[in-house]
């Protein structure tokens, strides 16, 4: 099946995950109620529902155990360095990977404002 172009490749992601996950439902009306209980219960979803890759679920951890212990968010490079990343702009496309299937989110105007959903 393709994609009209402008549902993003993520997006494609999540929706066969949640698809496959209530694959057994018959009755429309419930599957699409069901797809919505999932959609925002999202936050309290295992990581691995969202189908992250083993780099981006320790990041993941990495960042939320790191806002534990300092009360900020680390920046690129500690994250780049946490993980054993070749560099920052690596940390970047990680980081991006997870708010795009929003475990994470960024607060705006302020440095070091990596937030994980649903902690």
């Amino acid at each position: 099946m393709t994609l009209p172009s402008d549902i993003p490749e993520a997006v494609a992601e999540r929706a066969a995950i949640l698809m496959d996950t209530h694959r057994n439902v018959g009755d429309d009306l419930e599957y699409t109620a069901r797809i919505i209980m999932a959609v925002e219960a999202a936050p309290t979803i295992e990581p691995d529902r969202f189908g992250l890759t083993t780099r981006q679920a320790n990041a993941l951890a990495f960042i939320g155990e790191f806002i534990n212990r300092h009360e900020h968010s680390p920046t690129y490079a500690e994250i780049a360095d946490g993980l054993g990343l070749m560099s920052r702009s690596s940390a970047h496309r990680v980081v991006q990977i997870l708010k795009e299937r929003g475990v994470v989110r960024s607060r705006r105007g302020r440095r070091q404002s990596l937030v994980v959903v649903g902690s």
